[in-house]
């Protein structure tokens, strides 16, 4: 029974922080509760029908602890649950989290290897294809033939584009740090908006604290992460709508230092619920010509920003990103 008092006990201490737990949060303690009822109706299998059950039941716990240690809100608890129950402990998570990195960094290898060798494949037949629809069009007298073979081109300038974009994602970043004022990065990044906005039908808001702090941060990267987000916005508001940035300080229990806030609110169609744990996956986009890898190139860039990014959507009544980028004291360890 210690296990179900272990988990009894991780309930405790996250109740009284639920309202400001996230949704992800929210999930895993659910998650828990559920393990926690497993434990108990373990102990009832096995004390009803004996031995024959104990494996099975053994790898339904095993399977459900490794989700919940898996989420680093409750992996964090865990193992300080752990470390005072059990100081020898703390080398076995130590070395969870190893492992994770190492299996993160070879990912990214493997994809970082692949692409120059997958774009090289596509883009030589692609130059072919275009080559030859131009030499035909310049051959070719106005008419049917010759739209068709517009169409050729245009889709193959799409597709090398698409390449471009994988390739973009799957090579390295490198960072430039320096200390900068996030409101100078937002108003540069804005002035780019309304440049794109030549419709006129986007209203733009801006609300910067001038009291943030400067950060230690890759400024053109985070400039991307707003473009990315806002030109999504925009093309969520297709007959027009508010698109409202602010700044605010932010701070996470634990740290020293603060961090700063950015939210990127629209007033557009919104994320249905059954798409939103898809949006940050590479390749996942609900637009018809879209790639799907904006927002997993956003992610990246604040995650290695010592940051996150948080996404609340109503359909049919817009959108908000959250961005949270980390402390000086957390880039700095970069």
């Amino acid at each position: 029974m210690v296990a179900a008092l272990l988990y009894f006990i991780l309930l405790i201490i996250a109740y009284p922080h639920l309202t400001e737990l996230h949704e992800l949060m929210a999930k895993a303690l659910v998650v828990s509760i559920i393990t926690a009822f497993a434990v108990v109706l373990f102990y009832l299998v096995i004390g009803l029908f004996g031995r024959t059950a104990r494996l099975p039941f053994t790898h339904v716990l095993v399977a459900c602890f490794t989700i919940v240690i898996s989420i680093s809100p409750f992996r964090i608890i865990l193992e300080k649950i752990f470390s005072a129950i059990y100081p020898e402990s703390k080398d076995v998570f130590t070395s969870l989290y190893a492992l994770d990195a190492k299996l993160e960094k070879e990912r990214a290898l493997l994809l970082e290897e692949m692409a120059p060798v997958f774009a090289h494949e596509i883009r030589n037949p692609l130059g072919s294809i275009k080559g030859a629809a131009q030499y035909l069009r310049s051959e070719t007298d106005a008419g049917e033939n010759k739209k068709l073979l517009d169409v050729i081109i245009e889709e193959v300038d799409r597709l090398n584009s698409v390449v471009s974009q994988f390739l973009d994602y799957a090579k390295p970043h490198t960072i430039n740090l320096k200390a900068q004022d996030i409101n100078v990065i937002i108003e540069r990044a804005v002035s780019i908006i309304k440049a794109n906005n030549v419709s006129g039908n986007i209203t733009l808001e801006m609300d910067l604290n001038p009291k943030i702090r400067n950060l230690v941060v890759d400024g053109e990267q985070i400039i991307q992460v707003i473009l990315n987000i806002a030109f999504n916005a925009i093309d969520a508001m297709p007959e027009g709508g508010m698109l409202r940035i602010r700044t605010s300080k932010a701070r996470i229990a634990g740290e020293t230092t603060e961090g700063v806030g950015i939210l990127i609110q629209d007033t557009g169609k919104g994320i249905k619920k059954e798409d939103m744990k898809n949006i940050f996956k590479p390749f996942f986009t609900t637009k018809e010509r879209g790639v799907g890898l904006g927002l997993a190139v956003c992610q990246r860039i604040i995650k290695n920003h010592g940051g996150y990014i948080r996404v609340k959507s109503i359909p049919g009544r817009g959108t908000i990103f959250y961005i949270r980028v980390g402390s000086v004291q957390q880039v700095k360890q970069l």
